[in-house]
């Protein structure tokens, strides 16, 4: 008879106005494998932080094995017996294997610092138990990175937890020591320990967890076994966005705007005002190139034309694609994230698609030049730029819109603005380019003095894409510009997005809503631990139980 060995009843989690964990209750029974689920931002890791005394709770309880540890901190949890590991590992990297391993100490300060032989012996068990012996006496900064991650899990079992919260264990290990991982696992759970983890690797919550709770915009969304949930509605809502009614299908969301009607007067669908809207073929927007305007094209309406200020560095679309990225692998550390990826942009929206964690932003940092490829290429109209800084790559036409914005807080809307348009060296365009972005965004016209940080989530997203505008670029790299922000304003993303492409850019998107996303996407790249899983136009992936098993790494 199993009992509930962690608890959380109404546990709260606030930062500023942002509610990242709304009154979760959670239990995990004794002796189970517990799998924490949901899209990016449901506030899976800030409830590990939580329960573990890292972050302290704005409301509600943690009970672990029976005692009240609300507050508490986290050594003091983790003593009691509930311990937990890192996404990213940070052994020690001058002191061997095993010196990591000797190097958590139980007793505290008091305890004396001689390390005894039970000591010792455990953790040559822990060793041989997790087939990293072989290198004890290595530097643990020269082992590779799933071995690192192995580590991570042995110096946790030196503390000897009933219960252990692991953070995304196979994220970045190669496929044979990801199932040697499991393995021992389930071996250290059938000896009698309990874990909960997130995973984005969705085969691993299918393969060994017991039961499955899923998260989304920080509550509990369901609970049950894993093919109870993510059959599930409401997940699939979760992970690919709900913005579409429940019965119509995929292919009925990527045309539907083809369908609408048109005005005679403006060639738009009528109720499109004068935003650009998809296409038939696609799904996705068109670039304004003077002659579709002039054929009534859809894509046009009255955003910016091709031949802008906005458009100073690009040319009108040739058809081509700008920017490429050839079997790129990149991570961090030992970590390898991004594995053997090809992809390129293309005229109009170009999308990346994949759970959290599958590798979708560390490839768009890989193309911009933040992160440095370990290996394959990077070209940009033919030039070889693997190895250019991201201010290289701006003043040749290639700008990244990263996930929170990035706008400088405690400068003015204006010098936000202007700071985009460092790179131009005519003061006239600059202003030119500046007019163009504010008859865009009216919303910023007057609040040009105001401090960037006092802004709206909405407004700090408009003045973010508006920097971006400011440096004429080409190509365009946003990475998930809707997140964080409330319903009513993903509308307003999206359409910010056509307007770019309508100044004759091509854009590259990471988007977490799926379901939105398709409606302007050209071209569609699904991704999953790190490798490409799909590629095609978005006509392609009308059938949403395949889409969600692409989405999920589940094929």
């Amino acid at each position: 008879m199993t009992r509930p060995i962690l608890e959380t009843e109404g546990l709260t989690k606030r930062f500023g106005s942002l509610v990242a964990n709304d009154r979760l209750s959670v239990t995990v029974e004794e002796d189970t494998i517990h799998g924490i689920m949901g899209p990016n931002g449901s506030g899976k890791s800030t409830f590990f932080n939580t329960v573990t005394g890292f972050y302290r709770p704005d409301g509600g309880t943690v009970r672990f094995d029976g005692e009240d540890v609300t507050g508490w901190k986290p050594d003091e949890i983790a003593r009691r017996g509930l311990a937990r590991t890192f996404q990213i590992p940070s052994p020690f990297e001058d002191l061997t294997v095993k010196e990591n391993m000797l190097a958590v100490f139980t007793g505290g300060l008091r305890s004396g610092m001689r390390i005894s032989e039970a000591k010792r012996a455990r953790a040559d068990e822990l060793l041989e138990l997790l087939e990293i012996d072989h290198v004890a006496d290595q530097e643990a900064g020269g082992v590779s990175g799933g071995q690192e991650k192995l580590l991570e899990l042995g110096r946790i079992l030196m503390l000897e937890p009933a219960c252990v919260m692991l953070d995304e264990p196979t994220a970045g290990v190669n496929p044979s020591l990801r199932n040697r991982l499991l393995e021992h696992l389930e071996t250290l759970n059938d000896r009698g320990t309990t874990f909960v983890i997130i995973e984005h690797d969705m085969r691993v919550i299918a393969d060994v967890c017991d039961r499955v709770t899923v998260f989304n915009q920080g509550q509990v969304l369901v609970e049950g076994d894993f093919e109870s949930v993510t059959s599930d509605e409401r997940v699939r809502d979760a992970y690919l966005g709900g913005a579409a009614e429940h019965d119509a299908s995929l292919e009925t969301l990527i045309g539907e705007e083809a369908d609408a009607p048109v005005s005679e007067e403006r060639g738009t669908p009528a109720d499109a005002a004068t935003e650009p809207t998809p296409t038939a073929g696609g799904g996705g927007a068109v670039p304004a190139d003077g002659a579709g305007e002039a054929a009534g094209s859809a894509a046009t309406g009255g955003a910016a034309s091709a031949t802008s200020a906005l458009s100073g560095i690009g040319s009108e679309s040739d058809g081509e694609p700008w920017l490429v990225g050839e079997d790129l692998i990149s991570g961090y550390g030992n970590h390898r994230v991004v594995d053997g990826i090809s992809m390129e942009s293309r005229d109009g929206v170009t999308c990346i698609f994949g759970p959290n964690g599958s590798g979708k932003s560390t490839l768009l940092k890989t193309l911009a030049g933040v992160v440095p490829a370990w290996e394959g290429r990077v070209t940009h109209r033919g030039t070889d730029v693997t190895h250019n800084r991201p201010a290289e790559n701006v003043h040749r036409g290639v700008t990244m819109l990263p996930q929170d914005g990035g706008i400088f807080g405690g400068l003015t809307v204006r010098e936000n603005l202007l700071l985009g348009g460092y790179t131009v060296g005519e003061g006239a365009v600059r202003e030119e380019r500046l007019d163009e972005v504010l008859s865009s965004f009216p919303e910023l016209k007057d609040k040009l003095d105001d401090r960037g940080r006092s802004l709206s989530g909405g407004q700090q997203m408009m003045l973010s894409y508006g920097r971006a505008m400011m440096t004429g670029a080409e190509v365009y790299l946003l990475d998930e510009p809707s997140s964080g922000l409330a319903p009513s304003l993903i509308d307003q993303v999206f359409e910010m997005t056509r307007r770019l492409v309508a100044s004759g850019a091509q854009v590259i998107l990471i988007e977490q809503n799926v379901r939105e996303a398709l409606r302007i996407a050209d071209y569609v790249y699904i991704l999953a631990q790190g490798q490409l899983q799909f590629e095609g136009t978005p006509a392609d992936l009308t059938d949403e139980d395949d889409l969600v098993e692409l989405y999920l790494g589940l094929d």
